[in-house]
């Protein structure tokens, strides 16, 4: 199997700054972010070495997944050195937008370019660690079961051991005015149910469809690409940021995250700007909580 990966990444430090990608006091973090992700990546389907006692050598085994990695960036906007790509087998694809808030955009035309190449596809912003190796088989039982109109996107997190809660889910429910302009032309079940591992898990359709993250297949991506609004660079969902990520995937499936709480299907956002929000608990959980202790 052949995964590609594309991971929007942009640094070029601002004035007053509003984003972590043009804040030169997030430098460091962001450089480690980045690196972290593709270290990821790398270590989780890689090859891996398995020390032999009986005679003190290493086995090497086989990538679990054929996985080609491209830092899709501005020129002199990166933070991945030449050296460290090299090390992890990554490859830079520079582009040049007129506005480098639409560098996402841009990750479309790629993977219109690679159709044919590859099983899956994956649109990642720069910041989202993958570190669970059942990925893939998660994705394709989903669609086996419910259907290639369908996509289930990942619930991302932060953990930050300064929050209040060391694991902060933060793409929270959006308005039911924007649940219904994103979800209305593409009706469908609410809530979908299966047991893939011996429990009852749930999908709901994604109150906030938005992850930062997102896998199709190459059926999946051929249906995308057939559609009339393919490459219209639509940003009427949130910034053209969330909305390169995010927009056209609800207008072309019907998108579903697991229902809360569960760890079925995760990125960890590598930063701690929504967990260090410091919200007080929602009344109706904050009493469950009392009632329980």
């Amino acid at each position: 199997m052949r995964a590609l990966v594309v991971l929007v990444h942009y640094f070029s430090p601002e004035a007053n700054p509003r984003h972590t990608s043009v804040d030169e006091s997030r430098r460091e973090n962001r450089t480690r972010a980045i690196q972290t992700v593709i270290e990821g990546y790398r270590g989780t389907f890689g090859p891996a070495s398995k020390l032999r006692f009986s005679d003190r050598t290493v086995d090497i085994g086989p990538p679990a997944v054929d996985l080609d990695i491209r830092v899709l960036t501005v020129p002199g906007c990166t933070l991945v050195d030449d050296q460290f790509r090299r090390r992890f087998g990554v490859h830079q694809t520079l582009c040049e937008p007129s506005n480098p808030r639409h560098l996402g955009f841009f990750a479309y035309r790629l993977f219109a370019k690679l159709a044919n190449d590859y099983d899956w596809f994956i649109f990642s912003e720069d910041d989202l660690l993958v570190r669970d190796a059942a990925l893939f088989d998660k994705l394709a039982w989903f669609n086996a079961t419910f259907g290639d109109r369908r996509v289930l996107s990942p619930n991302r997190l932060e953990w930050n051991p300064r929050a209040a809660f060391l694991k902060t889910y933060v793409d929270g429910d959006i308005s039911q005015r924007t649940f219904h302009r994103l979800t209305h032309h593409l009706p469908d079940e609410d809530l979908l149910k299966a047991r893939p591992l011996h429990a009852e898990l749930t999908f709901q359709r994604a109150r906030n469809p938005h992850s930062g993250f997102f896998a199709i297949t190459r059926s999946q991506l051929a249906y995308w690409m057939a559609r009339p609004y393919w490459l219209d660079e639509d940003v009427s969902f949130v910034s053209p940021l969330e909305s390169a990520a995010t927009l056209g995937l609800t207008k072309t499936f019907a998108v579903y995250k697991p229902q809360d709480p569960t760890a079925f299907l995760e990125v960890e956002h590598l930063d701690d700007r929504f967990s260090k929000m410091g919200w007080p608990p929602h009344q109706a959980t904050a009493n469950t909580l009392s009632s329980d202790a």
